[in-house]
């Protein structure tokens, strides 16, 4: 039996998950669970790399044995520059850091947020890597003209398990340097900002073999023999692979975790003034599909609110907790005006005073200020759900559709609280799960590349009976 490892690796936390094909099932075996930060660095915000690196090659180590492929999937739009040697000249910068703002500053300089979406498809959002580049070219000068190549950050961590440099199309679509209509590099936006197009690597798609551990540039995996499938790169790819979505227009996918990606699958590219004037992004899904979808921030709220009451309280709080205390609270105050805009900046900051900028954001908006520190839980969750409802609205505006099926897929499908508030408010017929859609869409790529599938619908077909899966209706 052949197994494959996917490396899933969201903004907080990083996996790896066998998978295999055993008696016509799909299992999967988690190996590695990894917490990490992002840290401040020279003056910037950075992810914590050698930690990263470190617990990748040690769990490929521990497993050459046992597995025939290896395959990343991470978050969107950071990356990291290589000089002519090949050498990382920096450790990658966190999309948080607030030094993307000048990027963004001196990008609006030269095209207005319209052009700059009529070229690329990419909803504007500060934290883009367009942005980002241009605050490394500000601040980091020496640096930048030393580049040779920039790899985003699941080809970076390919190029250092294999020694190949490419691009897997998904990750690049998030860049908005690419055009989503043509699948290739914007012209207009690399000239428009002087940047060097030997820069970007060859754009390649999911399924593509990279190469082997045998030539990596970690020394201590040269001694194995493991192939590296790019996968689809962007981790919200990976997931929408086994959605309804993927196979069926009539559904929207919901990717619910750090960040949420609501949407829908579409035949081409929407780079209309109304995708922009609806705050809408184009994305690459499997085999060049077009995603059309909004990102929101997500638990990211909800996770770091519970933490700060948790240490205010001095005890874990379960989320059995949260449910059962928001559920009573409908019986006494059916409805509330306490809304936030979720897209607000204030609460996708990484230093984050939870409790503190719901509060600021309610009081300057004249809203009500929860009674409680527990009653804050529903403002998010009710907030979360207003935010999913008003991007159905935008999706439908853009669409000339009416969709009454959503497949909810990561962390926030375990809970029924929020799968029935969305269920109920969008009113739509809601499919929770499966929840590790990310890893699973990363190992069907792989097992496809090495032949153990003999076509991705069958291999969804297959690892959908293995993976939990519960309904909720609008009535």
């Amino acid at each position: 039996m052949n197994k494959v490892l996917a490396v899933d690796m969201g903004a907080t936390s990083i996996r790896g998950i066998l998978g295999f094909i055993e008696n016509g099932e799909l299992k999967m075996q988690e190996v590695m669970r990894l917490s990490h930060d992002i840290v401040e660095d020279n003056g910037r915000q950075r992810w914590q790399w050698d930690k990263l690196i470190n617990a990748i090659v040690e769990t490929i180590d521990k497993y050459s044995d046992e597995i025939v492929s290896v395959g990343i999937d991470t978050w969107g739009v950071d990356f990291g520059l290589l000089d002519k040697e090949g050498n990382l000249l920096e450790t990658p910068i966190a999309y948080r850091d607030p030094k993307h703002q000048d990027g963004y500053n001196t990008a609006l300089e030269k095209l207005n947020k319209l052009q700059i979406f009529a070229n690329t498809g990419t909803q504007i959002m500060t934290i883009n890597t367009l942005f980002q580049v241009l605050a490394f070219k500000e601040f980091h000068k020496d640096n930048f003209q030393k580049a040779d190549k920039m790899l985003m950050l699941p080809d970076l961590i390919q190029y250092m398990l294999t020694g190949e440099m490419v691009g897997e199309e998904t990750i690049w679509s998030t860049s908005q340097i690419m055009n989503l209509k043509d699948r290739s590099i914007s012209n207009t936006i690399i000239d428009a900002f002087d940047i060097n197009k030997d820069i970007f690597p060859t754009i390649v798609k999911a399924g593509h073999l990279t190469g082997n551990t045998k030539n990596a540039k970690i020394e201590k995996l040269r001694k194995t023999n493991i192939d590296v499938v790019s996968v689809c790169g962007h981790d919200t790819a990976s997931a929408v692979l086994m959605t309804k979505a993927n196979s069926d227009k009539d559904y929207m996918f919901l990717s619910c975790g750090t960040w949420s990606l609501i949407g829908a699958k579409v035949d081409e590219a929407d780079l209309s003034e109304k995708a922009y004037e609806e705050d809408m992004t184009n994305e690459l899904g499997y085999d060049s599909s077009t995603l059309l979808f909004k990102n929101i921030t997500g638990l990211y709220l909800l996770e770091k609110y519970k933490k700060q009451l948790e240490v205010k309280l001095s005890r874990t709080i379960e989320f059995d907790e949260i449910t059962e205390y928001v559920l009573n609270s409908y019986k006494e105050k059916p409805e509330t005006d306490s809304i936030l805009d979720v897209a607000d900046a204030r609460f996708g900051a990484d230093d984050i005073n939870a409790k503190e900028a719901i509060t600021s954001y309610l009081t300057e908006n004249g809203l009500s200020v929860p009674e409680n520190d527990m009653d804050y839980f529903r403002v998010i969750y009710e907030s979360l759900v207003q935010k999913y409802y008003d991007t159905k609205q935008s999706l439908e505006k853009i669409t000339g559709k009416t969709y009454k099926k959503l497949h909810m897929i990561g962390g926030g499908a375990k809970s029924s609280l929020l799968c029935e508030l969305i269920s109920k408010k969008l009113g739509v017929e809601l499919i929770a799960g499966p929840f590790e859609a990310s890893a699973l869409g990363n190992i069907l790529i792989q097992l496809k590349a090495q032949g153990e599938i003999e076509d991705m619908q069958s291999g969804i077909s297959l690892a959908l009976k293995s993976q939990k899966t519960k309904l909720y209706q609008s009535n």
